[in-house]
């Protein structure tokens, strides 16, 4: 062994053993649980480094994500344009029109979730269990407001009044429905564009 090996492996030998000492607790020896050891850091770490692996989105999903986060973002500008076109005109075809287009992109936003969140795998399920009951209650909202709109349409009058009022509802549910999308998203380390 030449002399410049013998002095690299010594460097890299010391500067790996420093951080060693830390986790032992130093040249004490401190013992995991004692006040000298840094068991609880660590282990808090290791846990929250197995939760992201878990949760962590595969590369179908990631790529999935960004079409879906989409059709979430039409749905809601679709509902905004819903309320300044009732707000503008109580004609019954307009609106009926408007609202034919906002419900296909309801339903295109809320049966793409659905598929994203039924490709979860077993630990994804578990990890982001919380964020998913978000979601879906976003999701009831939505489809709660979207009928309330049919039935007002179903009408024969149309009262654009009550259709803006409704829709902005919509719109608002589908804002909640966007942000719960986007943090489940951000958990499992989708980097999403702003929308």
């Amino acid at each position: 062994m030449n002399r410049w090996t013998a002095v690299a492996m010594g460097a890299v030998l010391l500067l790996c053993s420093c951080p060693l000492l830390g986790q032992h607790g130093g040249h004490g020896g401190g013992r995991r649980g004692t006040p000298g050891g840094t068991a609880g850091t660590s282990d808090s770490s290791l846990q929250d480094f197995n939760h992201s692996l878990a949760i962590q989105a595969t590369p179908e999903q990631t790529s999935q994500f960004p079409a879906l986060a989409k059709s979430t973002e039409t749905a809601r500008k679709q509902a905004q344009e819903l309320v300044q076109l009732a707000a503008r005109t109580s004609n019954s075809t307009s609106l009926s029109r408007e609202t034919t287009a906002l419900k296909d992109a309801v339903e295109d936003a809320q049966s793409g979730n659905q598929y994203f969140v039924k490709s979860f795998s077993k630990s994804q399920k578990s990890g982001l269990k919380e964020l998913t009951k978000k979601l879906e209650k976003a999701d009831s909202a939505v489809t709660k407001q979207m009928k309330t709109l049919d039935q007002q349409l179903g009408h024969s009058e149309g009262d654009s009044e009550a259709i803006a009022s409704t829709a902005d509802k919509l719109e608002k549910a589908l804002s909640e429905f966007e942000e719960q999308q986007l943090s489940l998203g951000k958990e499992m380390g989708i980097q999403t564009p702003a929308i």
